[in-house]
């Protein structure tokens, strides 16, 4: 299968490398230097105390790759359009294009630009830290749910679940993938913006009553809008499986929002707790904890270039 990985960061660099073992895989990216250094000397994940090479291609542009079998999305929610435009070369008829991105919507977006059949849908536990060019942490290891758009034919999403399982991916075919997608949005709900902001690992929150409680708030605000839109979700489940085990999983991870802050980039607040906040507005539910969340991320973006 030819894959195309658009938005070769933490996440998308952990999926090339793997499927490079038995696919053609492009890893497309603007950072220069990362796609050079895959390039020159093969990307590396360093798992425990362990550095993996693999040996996807990689390029700066898209021309270069030409019409792909799938596109997996990875780049910030914020740029899914403008991405999608810019990269058009690598759209076929059939060419089937999978978003495993954060947040709420991606989908949508997505139609812009590609038929609704070859849309595929999923979310990924998996957590991957940039360590440099070239080179990414492997933090854990989380399952992947792939499914398709309501209505849509399932059958569509089963050669890539087989790609994925073949590459060492554990991955599920989904049939109700929405509410996967909601129970990882309320995941980063209460994780995301509240490490970013802390600016530690995702291990804290178990560590730190006072962050567990705050995450847990930001998620009960999350419960109560997903039950308005028909998703019925347990708080105390989300907590103790997501935070305080799994930081056992994927505690040393520098969630992705963190990550932008440390390079000083736009974030994708809007798509997780906005989310929460624009829905609870909808539903005339009270946000008061994820409204916080979006003005003191966004406030920390204005502070950019604040002298």
């Amino acid at each position: 299968m030819k894959i195309a990985i658009l938005g070769a960061g933490a996440m998308g660099s952990l999926y090339g490398a793997l499927l490079s073992k038995k696919n053609e895989v492009w890893c497309i990216d603007v950072w220069e230097e990362h796609v050079n250094a895959i390039n020159s000397t093969g990307l590396k994940i360093k798992v425990d105390e362990e550095d993996k090479i693999y040996y996807p291609k990689a390029t700066v542009n898209a021309a270069d790759v030409g019409k792909a079998d799938l596109v997996i999305i990875f780049v910030k929610t914020i740029d899914t359009v403008e991405a999608l435009k810019k990269n058009s070369f690598l759209f076929g008829k059939d060419t089937k294009v999978l978003t495993l991105q954060n947040g709420y919507g991606n989908d949508n977006d997505i139609l812009r630009y590609v038929k609704e059949e070859n849309v595929l849908i999923g979310a990924t536990a998996a957590g991957a830290t940039i360590l440099g060019p070239g080179y990414v942490f492997l933090a854990g290891m989380g399952p992947t749910h792939i499914g398709v758009r309501k209505g849509c034919d399932l059958s569509k999403a089963h050669p890539v679940v087989d790609a994925f399982k073949e590459a060492g991916f554990e991955t599920y075919l989904s049939n109700d993938v929405m509410k996967i997608i909601w129970e990882k949005l309320l995941v980063n709900v209460g994780i995301n913006a509240l490490m970013a902001l802390l600016n530690t690992r995702n291990g804290f929150i178990a560590y730190s009553q006072h962050a567990l409680t705050i995450g847990r708030n930001l998620v009960t605000e999350g419960v109560a809008v997903a039950k308005a839109e028909g998703y019925i979700f347990n708080v105390e489940d989300i907590v103790d499986h997501y935070y305080i085990k799994g930081a056992k999983v994927v505690g040393q991870n520098r969630c992705s929002m963190l990550q932008d802050m440390d390079k000083k980039r736009k974030t994708e607040i809007d798509k997780i707790n906005g989310v929460i906040s624009r829905m609870g507005e909808k539903h005339r539910i009270a946000t008061p904890y994820n409204d916080l969340m979006v003005s003191l991320i966004h406030a920390k973006e204005d502070s950019y270039d604040y002298v």
